[in-house]
């Protein structure tokens, strides 16, 4: 019994209370990870209400104030005093559905690190589009690596120049 309860207690050291933000992202590798927390974080709103302080704590480490700001507005809707976000097949302000693979190019410049991809139109399903890039801009704050804009077909011509000459 003792071992049990000690070998639970180490477990429970080893796992974060909360997530942190990434203090350092230099790989692609890394910026996949904290895009994809980042993604699941947004979508476990749509699980069950909360309050509007658990929500930003969950929110917190992986998005800008602004860019939470944008997400509430569009996303976040009030039921019997607390939160939740309903699916959608166009929700904006999530971090896009990536494939997380070369076609994914990541930039990193002076000004932050800039995720994007390029979405050929399709007519499939209960929602169509024409082609397009969707992305968003990583910025670096005190307490580390947040997104802090969604890019929608207005990524600088400059990081597009840079990621085809990455190829």
């Amino acid at each position: 019994m003792k071992k049990t309860l000690l070998l639970l207690f180490i477990i429970l050291l080893l796992i974060p209370l909360s997530p942190t933000a990434k203090v350092n992202l230099s790989t692609k590798t890394e910026v996949f990870s904290l895009l994809q927390e980042a993604f699941h974080v947004q979508v476990s709103l749509s699980v069950k209400t909360s309050t509007k302080e658990k929500i930003n704590d969950l929110l917190n480490p992986y998005f800008s104030k602004n860019y939470q700001k944008l997400f509430w507005k569009e996303n976040v809707f009030e039921e019997d005093g607390k939160f939740v976000t309903y699916g959608s097949d166009f929700a904006l302000f999530y971090i896009p559905f990536f494939h997380y693979s070369d076609e994914t190019k990541v930039i990193f410049t002076p000004e932050g690190i800039y995720v994007f991809e390029f979405f050929p139109a399709t007519t499939d399903g209960p929602v169509g589009y024409e082609n397009h890039f969707e992305g968003v801009l990583l910025k670096k704050f005190d307490d580390g690596w947040k997104v802090d804009e969604f890019l929608y077909n207005n990524i600088p011509a400059s990081i597009l120049e840079k990621a085809n000459s990455n190829k």
